[in-house]
């Protein structure tokens, strides 16, 4: 059986802890570790956690440096064993009580075990819609994140290998995720699923802060994938008109 460690990094979001808790413990799928890095928030989830009775929670509560500082935490805890490892933040939640089920499933039946995971996924928007949206091929990850953070699976072994790099404040996990591609064939080692794997809060820091981000990822692909500055501005450029146009219609309720 394949083992997952799902890592949660929480800070005074009590409620948002709530439901990604709700989401994992409600998984037809049992093999999994929950492992909770909290930076000793004052709203109630220290508090909450340290009564939680969960077998399958590890629970740390300590202040810390930041988002991947925290994630940091987390996944030095979750390589500790083999399986793969899923960055569920508070607020996240997993995609239906079947989704561990489905993903061992396709593990099962693939011929080689793949390094990478990631798929489909919901986006939930500040009103609680959700809306349906389809991961890109692995391919286009140089123009930036090919899903959700919330989707991705890293294998345990190769994450071991790469830390979120702390001077970025946003895109680390974009940084990582860059990292953990080179050199593994796409064919071979990722596995894109074609379910909603999560549901992403789209209320989170880095989403609030796009713009801010979408300055990180240009400096990360001159720094990991040798773009010339020219090239990395050019596509900052469109990323930054494409986040200004959906804002926009977003005002507008389009």
């Amino acid at each position: 059986m394949v083992s997952f460690s799902i890592v949660t990094i929480n800070w005074n979001n009590l409620e948002g802890l709530k439901d990604t808790y709700k989401s994992v413990a409600a998984q037809t799928y049992r093999n999994f570790r929950w492992i909770v890095i909290d930076g000793a928030s004052k709203d109630g989830s220290a508090e909450w956690l340290r009564e939680l009775n969960e077998p399958q929670a590890e629970v740390t509560i300590e202040p810390d440096k930041g988002i991947y500082d925290a994630m940091n935490k987390g996944r030095l805890r979750a390589v500790e064993t083999p399986g793969y490892t899923l960055f569920l933040n508070s607020g996240d939640c997993l995609g239906g009580p079947d989704v561990l089920e489905k993903i061992n499933e396709h593990l099962r039946s693939a011929e080689v075990p793949p390094k990478f995971i990631y798929g489909d996924f919901y986006r939930k928007n500040a009103n609680g819609t959700l809306v349906p949206v389809s991961a890109h091929p692995i391919k286009r990850a140089a123009l930036g994140l090919p899903a959700s953070h919330q989707t991705m699976y890293f294998e345990n072994e190769r994450l071991r290998d790469y830390p979120f790099r702390l001077d970025y404040k946003l895109s680390a996990d974009y940084c990582l995720l860059l990292e953990f591609l080179q050199g593994l064939d796409p064919q071979r080692d990722v596995m894109q699923l074609s379910f909603p794997l999560c549901i992403f809060d789209t209320t989170g820091v880095s989403h609030k802060r796009r713009f801010e981000a979408i300055r990180e990822d240009m400096e990360i692909r001159r720094r990991f994938l040798n773009y010339s500055a020219l090239n990395a501005f050019a596509l900052y450029v469109l990323h930054y008109v494409h986040t200004h146009t959906k804002l926009v219609r977003a005002a507008l309720g389009r």
